[in-house]
């Protein structure tokens, strides 16, 4: 395995908090924001977090640019713009989970592993 930083996870990741990326996964409901594919039960290999402005377009890692994606999808789309490559259903997907907001706590109580905050012991 490779021992750099990835933005997939695999070998960690430094340009994203490993809760932001979790709160991102949830938001986008394990999802791949342009086919839809249910990421959920994929290798970490193949679920990615896609800028949607690139960061070389002046692009941040802000939650609201940022949506998870599959690995073909990701690397397919390179360096088009995203409303030109999402097809179907994609834009408007894209455009309701970017108003959904963060889960930053529940992430958090998932990675500690406490699951739910609302949950009862």
């Amino acid at each position: 395995m490779n021992s750099k930083a990835t933005a997939n996870g695999n070998g960690g990741s430094k340009w994203i908090r490993a809760e932001k990326r979790l709160a991102i996964y949830l938001r986008d409901r394990f999802c791949c924001a342009y086919c839809g594919r249910d990421l959920s039960t994929a290798p970490a290999c193949e679920v990615t977090l896609d800028h949607l402005a690139a960061r070389s377009a002046g692009g941040s890692h802000e939650a609201s640019n940022l949506v998870m994606a599959c690995r073909s999808c990701n690397s397919s789309r390179q360096d088009k713009p995203w409303r030109q490559y999402a097809t179907g259903g994609a834009i408007e997907r894209i455009t309701r989970a970017r108003r959904r907001a963060l889960n930053l706590d529940l992430a958090r109580a998932i990675i500690a592993g406490r699951g739910h905050p609302l949950e009862t012991p």
